[in-house]
């Protein structure tokens, strides 16, 4: 704590409170009293987080079709160019970002404070496992058309069924690989303790 707190020139208070936070929705968990760690990243607990944000944001991309507007779906066109601008030139952790504000904010075009916030706390858990779908870049990637795509193109039909389908297949599009690395990674923890 007194570490974080001197690299952000706060006091420690601020910064216990804010990874208490943390710990409270699931992003961080606590250890010995004062310690954070970031969870352990299990085949469980990714596969549960994506069922999840399967239902929930497949909920917030039917109702963000039918309150679609031309700001939103400019915006979201906004959005994914930058994640395939980043994924061209090879920066992952900033298509990974660009990634996330593009389910958040169709999300938050579905009109319901209250998804949102539980949507947030989801993808704050996902983070460190979406980190794992890039961290074995040597893996062959199958590309086809980005469902982004079409959660624009059922916007712009004001389709809530094809926004919610699609955006449903973008969270589980990647879970073989996502799987596969989780599993790799945790056989290596295995070899390495044995």
């Amino acid at each position: 704590i007194r570490d974080l707190a001197e690299a952000l020139g706060v006091s420690p208070t601020p910064v216990r409170e804010a990874l208490v936070q943390l710990a409270a929705e699931g992003a961080l968990t606590q250890v010995a009293g004062r310690s954070f760690v970031v969870p352990d990243l299990t085949v469980e607990s990714y596969e549960d987080l994506r069922r999840l944000r399967v239902l929930l944001e497949g909920e917030g991309a039917g109702r963000a079709a039918e309150n679609a507007t031309k700001a939103l779906i400019d915006r979201l066109r906004y959005l994914h160019q930058e994640l395939i601008a980043a994924k061209t030139a090879g920066d992952f952790k900033e298509a990974m970002v660009w990634n996330q504000r593009f389910h958040l904010e169709l999300c938050a075009a579905a009109g319901s404070p209250r998804l949102l916030r539980i949507v947030e706390g989801l993808w704050l858990q996902m983070g460190p496992i979406l980190n794992v779908l890039y961290e074995r870049p040597d893996q062959p990637r199958i590309e086809t058309r980005h469902c982004h795509l079409t959660v624009i193109d059922a916007l712009v039909a004001r389709d809530a069924d094809l926004a919610r389908q699609a955006i449903q297949e973008d969270i589980s599009g990647n879970a073989a690989t996502i799987l596969n690395n989780l599993r790799y990674r945790h056989e290596g923890r295995e070899r390495g303790r044995t």
